[in-house]
């Protein structure tokens, strides 16, 4: 065979072979395209209405024993996983705004990372943003928060000593908030300390960003402090119209300088508190309080007790924790001898009680005996628990034994023990 026909062979055999890896491409295509077809009518999901495939894709995201949770951005984890499953699935993911309106950040991140939230927060549509952020603040990475901030429903920063530099490095972003546009849609800001941390913030920075919050309804500050004169930077009395839920815990010693005058719960942390300071806000707010939660062996509030009484009649849910047992039955005696205060109380919560040297559980527990047998009619829940666990507790039981028997809810027992009076005999 010459050299001609033998090139010409190779070129016929070439061209059969690109006819062939035509056909088997087709084939291939046509395998897939039918086994996509087959997939499709075998798959559950495919054959429920998007709108219940939706909601099954969002008991998929990530939970945290009932937490709200803040979800990451991670293949391996809903609603990113959700999209490499299959079109059908990216499809229905793509379609659910709710998928992408939780994402928690913990910086540092790559720039890249810009693209990647612009592309999550554009999915979840005209969905209420919860945004967490955490770790060493970037502000140029996060500015897509910006292009959405009027969708920001709940803002969760936490804080460490990292967070923090000279120039706040924390509050970058909220600075910039500051210059452009409100946060009208804002109901949530939760700020703490990390890890046990007290970081401290600068003052003004955090006073201003509840002045673009108009609509807040939840403000949580915990485990962080902050710098600069309260008074002297913002004198005025800064009036949270729509508050209705406040915690405010570690390294505050007022509160006088806001005024919420739809607030339903306070929860605060006592050991630094001024008297005068509860004081002025329950006077300047006139808040409807049902549920008052205070926490730390102090004095300095006791002090001004019954005047804060006064100013909230419509308390129904009263919890203190970690007092003295003289404390206590002050306010025992208090309660006793002014039943016309706090008139429609309906639960009593007294946890790790502490007796001191110059009371005992039984004088106490007679004085708390006397509160219930005159506000039994109103009274629905009680709770009284003392510490340390050690403590001897007194035989005659006999009144809380009688209220139990008429329906009310009561437990007495040592820190971490049972309620003595369910585990004895009546």
């Amino acid at each position: 065979m010459t050299t001609e026909a033998i090139e010409a062979e190779i070129a016929q055999i070439s061209l059969e072979i690109k006819r062939q890896k035509d056909v088997l491409r087709k084939l291939e295509s046509s395998k897939s395209l039918l086994q996509r077809q087959l997939n499709a009518s075998r798959d559950p999901i495919a054959r429920l209405p998007v709108e219940l495939s939706s909601d099954i894709f969002l008991q998929c995201l990530p939970s945290n024993r009932g937490r709200r949770e803040y979800h990451q951005a991670r293949a391996h984890l809903a609603p990113l996983l959700l999209l490499n499953i299959c079109h059908h699935w990216t499809n229905i993911a793509l379609s659910t705004p709710a998928l992408w309106a939780s994402i928690g950040i913990v910086f540092p991140r790559g720039r890249g990372f810009k693209d990647l939230l612009e592309t999550w927060l554009r999915r979840a549509g005209s969905y209420h943003l919860r945004i967490s952020i955490g770790g060493v603040f970037d502000s140029l990475v996060a500015r897509p928060i910006l292009h959405h901030s009027a969708q920001l429903e709940r803002l969760v920063i936490s804080v460490d000593e990292a967070n923090i530099d000279d120039e706040d490095e924390l509050f970058d972003l909220l600075g910039d908030v500051q210059l452009q546009m409100e946060l009208p849609g804002l109901q949530a800001l939760e700020i703490f300390g990390q890890g046990g941390a007290e970081p401290e913030c600068f003052w003004i920075s955090f006073h201003r960003l509840l002045r673009l919050s108009p609509n807040l309804t939840e403000l949580t500050m915990q485990n962080i402090s902050f710098m600069g004169n309260i008074n002297e930077e913002e004198p005025d009395t800064l009036v949270l119209p729509h508050l209705r839920h406040l915690t405010h815990l570690k390294n505050f010693d007022d509160i006088d300088w806001i005024s919420a005058p739809r607030l339903e719960t306070l929860h605060m942390e006592t050991e630094s508190l001024f008297s005068s300071s509860l004081i002025s806000f329950l006077r300047c707010s006139s808040p409807p309080l049902w549920k008052l939660q205070l926490f730390g062996d102090s004095s300095s509030w006791f002090d001004s007790f019954e005047d804060s009484m006064a100013l909230i009649p419509t308390l129904t849910h009263l919890e203190l924790a970690c007092l003295n047992s003289a404390l206590v039955e002050e306010l025992f005696n208090f309660l006793w001898q002014n039943p016309h205060h706090v008139p429609d109380l309906q639960t009593l919560d007294l946890d790790e009680v502490m007796i001191c040297e110059s009371t005992s559980p039984t004088t106490v527990l007679t004085a708390l005996a006397d509160v219930l047998s005159l506000r039994r009619t109103r009274l629905k829940r009680v709770r009284f628990v003392i510490y340390p666990s050690g403590m001897p507790l007194p035989d005659d039981l006999t009144i809380f034994r009688e209220l139990l028997a008429d329906g009310m809810d009561i437990h007495i027992g040592l820190y971490h023990g049972p309620n003595i009076l369910s585990s004895s005999e009546s």
